[in-house]
């Protein structure tokens, strides 16, 4: 494994630094944004971005030392995701938080963006003379990660749950999933089709795979509950109060939508206790 450790006032610091040098280099950061948005018809915004820097600093800082317990992070990371910039910048953000290294796969999409958010990263880390391998990006790959794969202590892959488990088995290095780019809907109600057209709309321009069920709602939880994770977005559109009941109670779901359309409350964030270990200390 490899290590660094920063004091929280250190990380703060950095943290601060990167949110200053966003701010700094403003024009850049439009320039990428509307390249990017010609290609892609995402929106990114520099105000979402100080948001998640907000976040982060609301957290609690880890690792931590006592004398029973060493909470440190896993080691040296390589995330492979959906390329959603403001997905990158916060696990990034939170890798620091947790004394990660992280190796960033980059790819066609949001190119643009990434790089120039990542490049600030990495100077910001560079100006307070820290570790300039904290944060890195390739432009690469999945075969690539897959030849490499023992440089890593960790893969994080973020997005659809086919394709990890297609890919996952090339990988026997530990690895994690989380399921940033599905959500689970079942359709009851088909008055509720204006909605249904915006989330279309929204989970094409975001990569974001949407899975629809319409039959009988008891087989249909089953088969939702089925993935291996607990979704983290799941959605249902009835005019029926006792099936709505049914579904917000049998779902296995971090986030539960009736009648409602998620798009707004889609948020890419992340558990620093996923990226971290702990160890137990016993002394006779």
């Amino acid at each position: 494994m490899n290590y660094y450790f920063l004091k929280k006032e250190s990380a703060l610091e950095l943290i601060e630094k990167i949110e200053k040098n966003l701010i700094k280099n403003k024009k850049n950061l439009q320039k990428a944004f509307d390249l990017d948005y010609k290609e892609w018809e995402i929106k990114i915004s520099l105000e979402k971005l100080i948001e998640l820097i907000a976040k982060i600093k609301e957290k609690e800082y880890l690792p931590k030392f006592t004398k029973q317990e060493i909470v440190s992070g896993v080691g040296k990371i390589v995330l492979i995701t959906n390329q959603n910039p403001y997905l990158i910048f916060n696990f990034c953000l939170n890798a620091i938080y947790t004394n990660n290294y992280v190796d960033v796969m980059l790819e066609e999409k949001m190119l643009a963006t990434n790089k120039v958010l990542l490049e600030i990263v990495k100077k910001s880390i560079e100006e307070l003379k820290l570790d300039s391998n904290i944060i890195n990006y390739l432009e690469a790959n999945k075969n690539e990660i897959v030849s490499k794969q023992d440089d890593y202590d960790i893969l994080y892959y973020f997005g659809n749950k086919k394709e990890y488990i297609d890919f996952s088995k090339r990988i026997h290095i530990d690895s994690k999933f989380e399921n940033f780019g599905e959500m689970y809907i079942y359709i009851e109600d088909n008055i509720f089709e204006d909605i249904l057209k915006e989330i279309d709309k929204f989970a094409y321009i975001n990569e974001i795979k949407v899975n629809y069920f319409e039959n009988e709602l008891e087989k249909n939880i089953e088969q939702i509950n089925k993935n291996n994770n607990i979704n983290k977005i799941s959605v249902i559109f009835t005019k029926n109060i006792d099936n709505a009941y049914k579904f917000i109670k049998y779902v296995k779901s971090e986030n539960v939508f009736i009648n409602l359309n998620p798009i707004e409350f889609f948020k890419y964030d992340v558990d620093i206790n996923k990226l971290v270990f702990k160890k137990k200390i016993y002394i006779k």
